[in-house]
């Protein structure tokens, strides 16, 4: 019998952090009526299926040679038992391989991450976010595994490929992608007497309707926005097309003067001075957790988040009497200028630049992204798929809100100046979108000017990256 190690926290007790590059929007774990039991038994014995037939091929791998490869993960206990399932399945289609599987909750996979760096002894395969920058040094380039077939993208587009290419390498392969979104209630907006959200809406728009909703219904026009990325890094691209907050290779900052964030800090002083968008003292009273969100409680009427947010916010808003939620890109700068918005990998799969096997490593991502039997026990849970044939299978088993989800990425993904916006996140992003945080609540408060706040987060980041 394999023997494999489990390291950390347990998977009966690890929990999902909900952050944009960590969130799945999987189904829930425990059904909570017949209908949904037999959902779940009829999905179990498909997934028991699936490893029955792969364990028939008996192919093998590295020569045949007996191979370990050590694959760690961060995630809920739902995403742990889908992982292992299609590990599993792996280690039966190749059986000279066995797959010491380590999974854990955000915060413990981190801290083992770091470790591990800095031992010289990562993990053989290894999930990410876009934080590349951080951890290039152990990533391996998969390219040649591209060229050589090993991976294959046939039906993967260059859009989906890019998101996780850093520093002129393919540092990794999405296992699911997401995008930032406004989340509205249509029934809310057509209260007002407002038209809903199109594809191209404008900041001045969204500051407008957030000032009908609250007028109209008595409640927040809009709930928390994102406000680093809404000035920062979607907001400074939407001023031109070749414009980012961050430089393309994470070397420091891509803007040479703090005047565009000016306009994003002055809008939400306004809004909140109005009534029409929470203080931060109610923005902190909600957290991160979109099932207690503003709008997901019918307090207001839209708010920023992720797109794989989307179903546990709308499940919410169903139980709490609001079942019409709908998704819509970022408001623009100008309705006809750039959207600042492209897709991101929510999670996808690195491998180690040390590993003795790397096309063992290969076969196992391709195995994850491309199989179609592997997907439908993974069920999308990390974000949309990027392989189109694997999105299509898995559209017969898709809830109308995780349709919803699936047409919104192939939206953004189509947004041409998607292809200047860089996502990825140097090591100083999370200690500069502090200061802007907290400078954004002393304009705010009139402790400082807008003028005054974006000059602070200019000179601090330049500092930072000076360091």
């Amino acid at each position: 019998m394999k023997l494999r190690k489990l390291m950390a926290m347990t998977m009966a007790t690890a929990m999902v952090a909900t952050t944009l590059t960590g969130c799945g929007g999987g189904k829930k774990d425990v059904p909570t009526d017949t209908s949904k039991a037999v959902e779940t038994t009829t999905q179990q014995k498909t997934e028991t299926t699936a490893v029955t037939e792969a364990a028939a091929s008996g192919e093998q791998l590295a020569d045949g040679k007996e191979v370990t490869l050590r694959f760690a993960w961060w995630g809920s206990q739902n995403r742990h038992e889908r992982t292992q399932k299609v590990c599993e399945m792996f280690e039966a289609k190749y059986p000279n391989v066995t797959i010491e599987m380590e999974p854990y909750d955000f915060n413990g996979y981190f801290q083992k991450l770091n470790t591990l760096i800095g031992a010289k002894d990562v993990w053989d395969v290894f999930q990410l976010g876009n934080g590349f920058a951080e951890f290039d040094s152990a990533i391996l380039d998969l390219q040649p595994y591209i060229d050589d077939k090993t991976i294959s993208t046939e039906h993967i587009t260059d859009a989906f490929l890019d998101i996780t290419k850093f520093a002129g390498k393919q540092a990794s392969i999405s296992l699911g992608t997401n995008a930032h979104c406004m989340i509205y209630n249509a029934d809310m907006f057509a209260e007002a007497g407002l038209a809903e959200p199109a594809d191209n809406w404008t900041w001045d728009e969204y500051q407008k309707n957030a000032e009908a909703l609250k007028e109209v219904t008595g409640e927040f026009g809009s709930s928390r926005t994102e406000p680093f990325y809404g000035a920062c890094t979607v907001g400074v691209p939407q001023w031109g097309e070749e414009l980012n907050f961050f430089k393309a290779d994470n070397s420091g900052l891509g803007i040479d003067k703090p005047d565009y964030l000016v306009p994003y800090m002055q809008m939400i002083k306004d809004m909140t001075e109005s009534g029409s968008y929470p203080d931060p003292g109610a923005v902190a009273e909600i957290g991160m957790d979109p099932t207690q969100d503003f709008v997901a409680t019918g307090e207001a009427g839209m708010v920023w988040t992720a797109s794989n947010q989307f179903i546990a916010l709308s499940d919410a808003a169903a139980k709490n009497g609001y079942p019409n939620m709908k998704l819509a890109p970022i408001p623009r700068r100008t309705a006809d200028g750039p959207a600042g918005l492209r897709i991101k990998s929510s999670q996808g799969l690195c491998a180690s630049s040390t590993y003795e096997y790397p096309d063992v490593a290969a076969a196992f991502i391709n195995f994850f992204v491309n199989d179609i039997e592997a997907n439908k026990v993974l069920a999308g849970e990390r974000g949309v798929p990027i392989n189109s044939a694997v999105r299509e299978a898995l559209v017969p088993q898709l809830t109308t809100a995780e349709n919803q989800i699936y047409d919104y990425i192939d939206k953004v993904s189509k947004f041409e100046d998607g292809k200047f916006v860089n996502i990825n996140e140097p090591a100083q992003q999370e200690i500069v979108k502090k200061r802007f945080e907290l400078d954004l609540e002393k304009v705010i408060s009139g402790e400082l000017t807008p003028e005054a706040a974006a000059q602070d987060v200019f000179d601090f980041a330049n500092a930072e990256f000076a360091n």
